[in-house]
């Protein structure tokens, strides 16, 4: 009784109420949870009135120029500061080691995020080299996991990427990321603008099939796990998030 007298004396109507809720499980929930999750916990509401409540708190925010916002990633909601805040808050995480990727590993990476579900031997064919210990790597940091087992003989293992992959990058689905043709034309563009004029360009090779396969060892898919220093740290495209875990659903 005394909660609820609590709530009401914060929250005069239904709307106002709900929205105040939404906001506390957010605030309270160390992963990413979706509209459905949430509605599941508020009597007579919808996945659709939670996506609208998060719009309000969000423009709410806005106006008021909090250094916070809600961020839709992993396929649910999240608590995010906004990277210019970014500095302070990894002063306060600095004991917290960051997840950091060599050059192959993110090479590795972007295979397997635009080949998906992709075997180990097609990732060593476009890379021209061993991925064991690369793989092992990526499966240890939670960035790809097993997607099940391929028809081809032997019935080798396929790889995908995870929703912790989707986290880091501040994607809500793979469906956000650049298609492959864009991102050979974004590349075509940048040695465009650092050559010389005059100067002839070497043919882009358009290996559809290869995306991640560059030979500086770097991609769009992959810049977003690029810290300030170029140290391959994996940082998040849209804030920093505090908190870990799986998002749910």
């Amino acid at each position: 009784m005394g909660e609820s007298y609590g709530i009401d004396r914060v929250a005069s109507d239904e709307d106002a109420r709900n929205q105040g809720i939404v906001e506390a499980l957010l605030m309270a929930s160390d992963r990413p949870l979706g509209a459905s999750r949430i509605a599941s916990l508020l009597d007579g509401v919808q996945a659709g009135d939670v996506r609208a409540y998060v719009e309000d708190l969000n423009a709410l925010y806005g106006r008021t120029g909090r250094s916070f916002k809600i961020s839709e990633i992993a396929g649910g909601f999240l608590f995010m500061v906004h990277s210019e805040y970014g500095v302070w808050v990894r002063r306060l995480l600095k004991d917290k080691a960051p997840v950091r990727l060599s050059s192959a590993a993110l090479e590795t990476l972007a295979i397997i995020v635009f080949k998906q579900p992709v075997m180990k031997a097609e990732v060593e064919h476009i890379r021209g080299v061993s991925v064991d210990g690369v793989v092992r790597h990526l499966l240890e940091k939670g960035l790809i996991r097993i997607a099940g087992r391929s028809d081809a003989p032997g019935r080798p293992l396929l790889y995908g990427t995870t929703r912790d992959f989707l986290k880091h990058f501040g994607l809500k689905t793979l469906s956000d990321l650049p298609k492959v043709r864009e991102l050979n034309e974004l590349l075509e563009d940048k040695v465009a603008a650092v050559a010389s004029p005059g100067e002839s360009l070497p043919a882009m090779p358009g290996r559809e099939s290869a995306p991640g396969d560059f030979s500086d060892g770097s991609s769009d898919a992959s810049g977003p796990m690029i810290g300030p220093e170029g140290d391959g740290e994996v940082t998040e495209a849209d804030g920093v998030d505090t908190r870990g875990g799986e998002p749910d659903a």
